[in-house]
């Protein structure tokens, strides 16, 4: 069972079978937005989208939304924080429409699989980032008490100016909400939304979260490795993972692209994290690394994502890393 299919299982999420305020159509949205809308659905694997057609019943209204909604959605907080505030409201409002698409949206923020699953878990789970966790308990506050408590707040002004807090505090307004009006009007996420179509790729039915297809491991055990193994130890970004075989024993050697920080080393998972040889290090616990034609020891390792790893991973290499997960390792001196 993967994580889409265990958090569809919790049971707070409210469905109304069949719906109770049936969708507009071509009359309701207008010609223009219609066809807008129905171009746009191929993108996320359907064919058609339920917001836009329970909304666009009031024409005026939805128009007036529209600009609104992006404001507020596309603020400052940037796409990772974004991604947890919705995720989160969702989940505290028991609006499962909301919170499936955002399950896979979020992955474009960055966010890895296992992190949704925290956010839904709450702000006391292990493997959250101590600004995470501030984050979930501001979301959680203003759902229970429609107010930021002076603690939180103090904690949120660390890192968020006033300008942020406000956006914050709107942001989670408007998620709510929207939860009230798809609760009340039964939407249901869409037949197939996500499980097909081009942005397919966002969330693996094995939650490894990987770029590259399945097969492209395996090739580049048998033919890639061994040509790059010759310089990857010498060339940066490029190191080579020294690890033993979970079963085998043996000794292997595995380029990949790695980023130095301080004692962290910082490892580009593409390929996601079901593959050898993660499995191999995070069972052992340690192994090694050669770069720059040295080789150390490494120990510590620990799959997460950009905006869980927080300050560990610099901002330049924050581009190259956002959509894949990573591996975090510390380097023995």
């Amino acid at each position: 069972m993967n994580a889409v299919t265990r958090l569809a299982a919790a049971p707070h999420w409210a469905h109304a079978d069949p719906p109770r305020i049936r969708p507009g159509g071509l009359r309701h949205l207008g010609p223009r937005t219609w066809l807008a809308m129905h171009a746009l659905a191929p993108l996320f694997g359907t064919r058609g989208i339920r917001l836009a057609d329970l909304t666009g019943r009031d024409r005026a209204v939805f128009h007036a939304y529209l600009p609104f909604g992006r404001a507020v959605i596309t603020s400052g907080l940037g796409r990772a924080v974004t991604e947890l505030v919705t995720l989160r409201t969702a989940w505290n409002t028991g609006a499962w429409y909301e919170f499936r698409h955002h399950v896979f949206l979020s992955r474009l923020g960055g966010l890895s699989i296992e992190t949704v699953e925290r956010i839904a878990a709450g702000p006391d789970t292990p493997g959250l980032s101590p600004a995470q966790r501030v984050l979930l308990r501001a979301v959680d506050e203003l759902h229970e008490a429609r107010a930021i408590s002076p603690a939180t707040l103090a904690e949120l002004r660390t890192f968020l100016d006033e300008r942020r807090v406000a956006e914050l505090c709107l942001l989670v307004g408007h998620y709510e909400m929207l939860a009230m009006f798809l609760k009340s009007a039964g939407a249901v996420p869409e037949a197939g939304a996500w499980e097909r179509g081009p942005l397919s790729w966002l969330r693996r039915p094995d939650d490894s979260d990987r770029l590259a297809p399945a097969s492209l491991p395996d090739l580049n055990r048998r033919y890639v490795n061994r040509i790059q193994s010759r310089w990857a130890p010498f060339l940066p970004p490029w190191a080579i993972i020294v690890h033993r075989g979970r079963k085998s024993g043996r000794v292997y050697r595995t380029p990949v692209m790695a980023f130095r920080h301080g004692r962290h080393l910082i490892v580009a998972l593409p390929y996601g994290d079901r593959v050898d040889w993660v499995r191999n290090l995070l069972a052992a616990g340690r192994g090694g690394v050669e770069r720059l034609g040295r080789l150390r020891r490494i120990s510590g390792a620990r799959v997460t994502d950009v905006p869980t790893a927080g300050d560990l991973v610099p901002a330049r290499y924050r581009p190259f890393l956002r959509l894949t997960k990573i591996l975090v390792v510390e380097v023995e001196p």
